[in-house]
């Protein structure tokens, strides 16, 4: 059985998503032939399939500010340094940072060795980016291209517009793959890469939860804003999905979800605390072993309806 990963965005939180990846494939022997990640997700993805699990935790807890912002816009509480950033809009500047320091983080963790060995072996990989000259989303696929094109594209995929720098590459501007497609299933479904996708969200199953914003400061309007908008997205994609795939036989779809207190622990996904970063983790692991992890199992049909298949 041919057995695909799709992994959303979520920034802090995808330290959640490697410990329950690291469940499905350490205590569950999951096997994966395909992974097509979003943002943190692609980040992930061709270290699960070379199966560098320490290098992998690594990344995700011991991570710091100055390891994805070279220009950081965020103070240590998540707050915005409104001085800083008032400056850069002065000076037009196309984001609020720049985060040139995370592409040389990316090259420190995903070497040309790794690259290598998944390009000639027989396992996928995509990163999802969005052309902002278009509004159309991509799947950039490691063996398209070479390793400074991969580089690049998990770059772009992990550069949330507005906080983050923009990659300009083939004529484009390119940023995270989430603005558009927060999970790219159709992607799976279309070109016929798995009989069953497990699908790693980095959000409750009500991705859009009531938030007091009363405080009227920029700041929290507008990260709530980008939540909500990438929480529509991640529910329509899903909706499309039904809608626009005609399958040979029922592919088997299943949804893994945060609890609320995980995601209320990253108000703001941007900022990198290492403790809370180990703590999800261990967590996301133990609920695979525990069985306590929220997940909802599903099918698609032929005819492309998602329909509930819980054991």
């Amino acid at each position: 059985m041919k057995r695909a990963l799709v992994i959303s965005g979520g920034g802090a939180k995808g330290a959640w998503g490697v410990g329950v990846v690291k469940g499905l494939v350490k205590h569950l022997n999951y096997q994966y032939q395909t992974i097509i990640g979003t943002s943190t997700g692609s980040l992930m993805g061709p270290l699960i399939l070379d199966d560098q699990w320490e290098g992998l935790e690594e990344a995700y807890t011991t991570i710091t500010q100055d390891q994805i912002f070279n220009v950081n816009p965020f103070k240590r509480d998540g707050g915005i340094k409104g001085f800083s950033v008032a400056m850069r809009v002065i000076r037009g500047k196309s984001s609020l940072g720049e985060t040139e320091a995370l592409r040389l983080t990316i090259r420190q963790f995903i070497s040309v060795a790794t690259f290598n060995r998944l390009r000639n072996g027989n396992k996928t990989f995509g990163a999802t980016v969005t052309n902002l000259n278009t509004g159309q989303t991509e799947v950039k696929l490691l063996r398209s291209g070479s390793y400074n094109d991969l580089i690049d594209w998990i770059w772009a995929s992990a550069n949330q517009p507005v906080f983050m720098s923009i990659l300009q590459k083939e004529g484009a501007s390119w940023v995270d793959g989430g603005l558009k497609d927060f999970v790219t299933i159709r992607y799976i479904l279309d070109n016929r890469l798995a009989d069953e996708i497990d699908v790693i969200i980095h959000n409750t199953p009500q991705l859009s939860e009531y938030s007091d914003i009363n405080d009227k400061g920029a700041l929290p309007i507008l990260l709530r804003t980008i939540s909500i908008l990438s929480s529509d997205v991640a529910q329509n994609d899903i909706a499309n999905a039904q809608l626009r795939v005609r399958l040979d036989k029922e592919v088997n779809i299943n949804f893994y979800y945060m609890t609320a207190g995980q995601v209320a622990r990253f108000p703001n996904s941007l900022v990198f605390d290492k403790a809370e970063m180990r703590t999800v983790l261990d967590e996301g692991y133990q609920s695979i072993v525990d069985d306590t992890c929220t997940v909802d199992y599903c099918k698609i049909t032929v005819d492309g309806r998602i329909i509930s298949a819980h054991p």
